[in-house]
This record gives C-alpha cells, structure tokens and sequence, in this order.
C-alpha cells in the first residue's frame, strides 16, 4: 500500500465532529504532565492554566470576566504547550472544541466567516494549538473571528512558537495588519513557558535512517497495516493535497515507511512535509526512513529563518518516531 495512491476528501461533518484532541495526547492531563524543575515558568504556567479553566463564568449568559477572555502559552517545542492545552480541554466543560489554527482556518473557509464565528460562539472553550499567522488574509480573518466570538464570551486556550505582538513577522508585511494583530494581543494574557525540548534531541545525536535494504526488510517483516513510499514521490504528493487533509491520509495506516530522504530545496515543500510529520506525530503513527542524515533534509537558511521554530519541532518529532 502507498500513501501516493490515496486521495482522501474531507467533508465539513468530519471535520465538526473531530473537534477534539489527537490520539498521541489522550492521556495528557494536568497529573501527567512533569514540569523540569530547572524551569519554574513550567509549573506557574500549569497552575495559571488550570485556575484559568477552573475560573468560569456561571449560567447561561455567561457574562465576560474582567481581562482578556484568552490565554495564550507561548515557548518553545518541546516544553509541553500542547499537553497543557489538551489537560485543560479534559477539564473543562462542554461544549467546547480542541483544534489546530490550520484545521479553525479550514472550517472557517468552509462554513463561512459569519456562519463559523456562530457555532462556535454557542461553546464556552476553544482550545487552539500552533497560532501562527502566514498571511495577511488569515490574519484578517482571525482578528474578525475573535472578535465575533469572544465578545460573546468564548473562552480562547491557545499555544504558539511566536509571542502574540510578534505574529507574521518576516512571513508577510505585518506592519500592514499591525492595529489588527495589537488588537488580537490584547484579547490574551501570555503565559511564557521557558525551557529546554523534553525530548532532548540535539542534531549531532539525530538518529540514523536505515539503508534501502535495511527499510525494505523490516517492510516485508512488519505485520502491520503499514505503506511503502519513495521520499520525492510522496513530497510530489503532498504538494496535490491540501493540508487539512494529511490528517485522513494517514486513517487506518500503523506505520509507514518512507525510502530516500534528501535535502528538500523548495521551502514550500518543506513546509509541508513538517506539516505531515506534525500528523504523524500526533496520531501515533511509527515511522521508517532511509536516506540521508535528517539534519540535511532542511537548508541552514530554513532552519534559521522565519519558520526556524517550525523546523526545529519538526527535526525534535522525526529524531523521537525515527529514535
């Protein structure tokens, strides 16, 4: 089976009715989650996330508490923003829904501005993982959508790699949006979570892809529902698929593995590549590879650039699935 042959569509019902988090973090909640000791923003954020939670409005009106309606986890991969998020998700009450910004941009094109910001202005918690903002158009959209709903008193969870002031800084003109993006600063307190990527992966201990006949050995082997695609076909692949849809690519599949990486040397490419790893790492699918040492696949100039935090959690997520 190759994931090259699979085409999958994604109606607007599945996506309304898969508002919640991914398999890897269903057991992530505010007991399971181990703050480093080194780092004391990490327990301070915890506790500020679960009082936030726990500090609702009560009846059916829901009137708005003094302050920003928001909170936003800003820091780094690997430091546990979106375990945070999803433990409060488990904790607060319905209705509510647990999505990534992508997957909120994609509903939102789907449903309609108007329509999107009523559904989901009749919940009281929106948890939103990976904010970010790449161009002006999602930027406008956004900043509307907030303000149609918070105002309502939707309650807005989210985590980013980039501090709220600071969204589309070197992707787009952000001083254009610059009222509209101090304006959605203003709707979150920031809650700076400091410290090192939990999984301690460093590129000179990145681990080692197989040989292709390693890869096609253990394929031949493996007795689980699993897929065999070359590297430069599958990346051609994705370039036919919107985001939104890698999620279902992958439904039913336990392990894929993946002959030839190479270094990727169109950042659009890239991009989406660690958009499908950010899929497979989610949804607990094992992976496979052979070809060339990771720290080749992205060009120094990506990985110091203005999608650097994106690389590097994507070079953090391939090391712990190849490790």
């Amino acid at each position: 089976m190759r994931l090259v042959d699979r085409y999958p569509e994604v109606g607007l019902d599945g996506l309304l009715q898969s508002l919640v988090p991914p398999p890897r973090f269903h057991a992530a909640t505010f007991a399971t989650y181990r703050p480093d000791p080194r780092y004391p923003s990490q327990t301070l954020a915890k506790e500020r996330l679960r009082r936030w939670v726990k500090d609702r409005p009560q009846g059916f009106f829901r009137p708005k508490l003094p302050g920003p309606q928001g909170l936003y986890l800003d820091g780094g991969f690997g430091v546990g923003k979106t375990h945070l998020l999803v433990a409060a998700y488990w904790e607060a009450p319905p209705p509510k829904a647990f999505l990534t910004f992508e997957e909120l941009t994609y509903t939102l094109g789907l449903l309609g501005l108007r329509e999107g910001a009523k559904r989901f202005a009749a919940m009281r918690y929106l948890f939103l993982d990976e904010f970010e903002l790449d161009d002006p158009g999602n930027a406008q959209m956004i900043t509307h959508f907030l303000a149609l709903t918070m105002d309502k008193g939707l309650r807005v969870a989210t985590t980013s790699n980039t501090p709220p002031g600071a969204l589309g800084e070197g992707r787009f003109n952000a001083d254009q949006f610059r009222h509209q993006i101090q304006g959605l600063a203003r709707r979150f307190a920031v809650e700076r979570i400091e410290g090192e990527d939990f999984r301690h992966r460093h590129p000179e201990r990145l681990p080692v892809p197989l040989s292709d006949a390693e890869l096609l050995a253990l394929y031949r082997e493996d007795p689980r529902r699993k897929t065999l695609d070359d590297f430069p076909s599958l990346l051609a692949h994705l370039c036919t698929l919107h985001p939104i849809r890698y999620r279902y690519l992958l439904e039913g599949v336990e392990v894929i593995y993946l002959r030839g990486l190479e270094a990727i040397p169109d950042q659009n490419d890239a991009l989406r590549f660690v958009h499908f790893v950010d899929q497979v790492y989610n949804l607990k699918v094992a992976l496979r590879a052979s070809g060339a040492p990771l720290q080749e696949l992205f060009p120094e100039d990506y990985r110091h650039g203005a999608f650097a935090k994106k690389y590097g959690r994507a070079l953090s997520r391939l090391a712990e699935l190849l490790g």
